[in-house]
């Protein structure tokens, strides 16, 4: 700083002293030109008379041996110009009467004298870089002395605050300025980075720990546990209070603060049943619905179910939110570590596993981990690679099962039921796929493979004379897809199957729990002649209302009731009540699951249009189907003969 300082000042004052040096000579030549000015001015009345003799004259007495006149030819008529003189001169113009009557050579009458002696100036420069160098030493320690103190600000302040924010008095404006920003820069700062702390381990939502921070304690647990001393990982999923109570954007917010309160205080009052401090145990919160507790401290199995249970019971009873009584449902899983498992990714897979497998089975509660989860979760991943396969290699097909008419006992049409093909040739029945298709979103593509082929068949059997039409289900999961009506009338192009011999069934429950879904979808292949048939109805909690609305035209009554007739009194109720109201509203009614003689006997003498079941065939190939309707074996006429 200060060898920079230096060269600047001397740069600086040299640069000053030659302006100087330049202005004083400046004017020495204009003092030089004013005077030959004036002489040439004088001796113009003589050169332009002829009169050279004057002016040579009044040259040698003016400036002798350094001025001369020359006439138009350039050639000396009058004065002297010594050689030295010469390399110096000045040419200028005499002019009499406005015209030019020769040129004035002169040279200056004395020589240039600087203002003052060049080592003197030379000192000048050298002095003022030196106290510019002074000064700038002297700056220099101030600056350096004033960022330290506020370098030291920062240095010294931590998360919790400053350490000391006193400080010598500044002479600057400026740095008093940058004083204040730097203390209000490192307050700002230590409450972003205390707030990205918080934000890194607690749910905003919740406030209670999130995802990340517990994976990091259970790193911390799983060194300092062994099977004399385990913990235990609990995952509890609560649903029952999704509709209007739940802590999203659409209902209130006090709603998951009530549940989560009902949830911490069991862990709490769980705590100092055993005697420990409050916050011994972590709770976190994984998803909406969804916490996890990290237990430590505790005996064997048989207390960590006994905690469980507690946490269970806290909610058995209806919970209070805005005058509204809101039953919640737990679901649980228990993890002990080390015993089942011995990383963070294990532990919380199979705390996931086994509340899937809970929910699978229809059970609440908590459920401990169990190996054999581990088979069935690989059986699972087996199953659902080869499902994709299938679907990729379209290995489903449809089995037809013959709709008989039970006055005529012609096969006027058939329910297509979907089977996996497989590569042994076996048939795998929907039982072993149709929650996995349903799961993995398969579904979709399976449905649109047993529509196209249902359709295809029936409408060759159409084309060689048997007017048949055809029944598909269709899954409540496939109406969640845009395109499923597109995907029907793609069907019924392709084959060439009239829209009146299709009929797409669905279940009571689906129909019952998205009617407005249903009536969107269903709306436009409606208007093409399409049937709709609810499926198993009068298992489900029946809404006539809403079942009118969609404009059914099939009821199918289920195989449990068929089951009970004749011989079930209630079960004969059932269905008398279900066919009277199909009477009423006009609607074909299909039993289903007819086995014998006498319940085929007993829903033709109630009225029932249609039967199905395996009094008349089991499901077949559409080799098979294709066979039926042309022998219609059934058909009363030819039974009699």
């Amino acid at each position: 700083m200060p060898q920079l300082a230096f060269v600047i000042a001397a740069i600086t004052s040299a640069v000053l002293t030659t302006v100087f040096f330049v202005k004083a000579y400046s004017a020495h030549l204009n003092a030089n030109a004013v005077h030959y000015q004036s002489m040439s001015t004088l001796v113009a009345e003589d050169i332009a008379a002829g009169n050279f003799a004057r002016v040579d004259e009044a040259l040698d007495r003016i400036a002798p041996g350094r001025a001369a006149v020359l006439n138009d030819a350039n050639q000396k008529v009058a004065g002297t110009l010594t050689v030295k003189a010469g390399k110096s001169a000045e040419v200028y113009p005499v002019k009499f009467e406005g015209r030019q009557v020769g040129q004035l050579v002169a040279a200056p009458v004395s020589s240039f004298t600087p203002p003052i002696p060049y080592l003197l100036a030379i000192a000048i420069v050298l002095t003022y870089g030196l106290i510019g160098a002074f000064f700038a030493r002297v700056y220099a320690g101030l600056v350096a002395t004033y960022l330290a103190q506020i370098t030291n600000i920062v240095k010294n302040f931590s998360v919790q605050g400053p350490v000391d924010y006193r400080h010598e008095n500044l002479d600057f404006a400026e740095f008093r300025t940058l004083n204040v920003a730097a203390i209000r820069a490192t307050r700002r700062v230590a409450r972003e980075i205390h707030e990205l702390r918080t934000s890194a381990q607690y749910d905003s939502r919740t406030g209670l720990l999130n995802e990340h921070a517990l994976n990091a304690r259970l790193e911390d647990v799983l060194p300092q546990v062994d099977y004399a001393k385990p913990a235990a990982l609990i995952v509890l999923e609560l649903s029952g209070y999704a509709t209007g109570t739940q802590w999203d954007t659409t209902s209130p917010a006090h709603a998951g603060d009530k549940i989560i309160a009902v949830l911490k205080e069991a862990i709490e009052k769980t705590e100092a049943q055993r005697g420990l401090p409050q916050g011994t145990w972590s709770i976190a919160s994984l998803f909406t619905d969804q916490f996890a507790i990290l237990l430590h401290d505790f005996g064997q199995r048989d207390e960590i179910a006994s905690i469980a249970r507690e946490v269970q019971n806290a909610f058995r009873n209806p919970i209070k939110i805005e005058e509204r009584q809101v039953s919640i449902t737990v679901f649980g899983s228990i993890v002990l570590i080390p015993e089942d498992g011995d990383s963070v990714t294990q532990i919380r897979q199979r705390a996931e596993a086994t509340i899937l497998d809970l929910k699978r089975q229809g059970k609440t509660g908590f459920s401990f981990y169990s190996p054999k989860l581990e088979r069935q979760r690989d059986a699972m991943r087996k199953l659902e690679a080869e499902l994709r396969q299938a679907v990729e290699q379209d290995r489903f097909v449809p089995l037809f099962q013959p709709k008989v008419d039970l006055r005529t006992g012609r096969i006027f049409g058939s329910e297509a039921l979907a089977r996996w093909e497989l590569d042994s040739g076996r048939l795998a029945s929907p039982s072993v796929f149709i929650d996995l298709a349903e799961e993995t979103g398969l579904i979709n593509a399976i449905g649109e493979q047993i529509m196209r082929k249902a359709c295809t068949e029936t409408a060759e059997l159409n084309l060689h004379g048997h007017r048949v039409s055809v029944a598909v289900n269709v899954s409540p999961k496939q109406f969640e897809r845009e395109g499923l009506s597109q995907m029907i009338l793609d069907a019924l192009a392709k084959s060439g199957l009239s829209p009146r011999q299709l009929e797409i069934e669905i279940t009571e429950s689906l129909a019952i729990q998205h009617p407005e879904r249903v009536r969107s979808v269903l709306k436009p292949l409606r208007k093409l002649g399409i049937k709709l048939a609810v499926d198993d109805f009068g298992t489900g909690h029946s809404n006539l209302a809403t079942l009118t609305r969609l404009d059914f035209d099939v009821f199918k009554i289920d195989r449990q009731f068929v089951a009970g007739t004749p011989h079930d009194r209630q079960a004969n109720a059932i269905v008398d009540m279900i066919l009277s109201m199909a009477k009423t509203l006009e609607m074909q009614i299909v039993g289903e699951g007819i086995e014998t003689e006498k319940q085929a006997a007993f829903l033709k003498a109630q009225g029932c249009d249609v039967g199905q079941g395996y009094l008349f065939s089991p499901p077949v190939t559409a080799e098979a189907y294709r066979k039926l309707v042309e022998d219609q074996p059934f058909l009363i006429e030819r039974l009699r003969a």
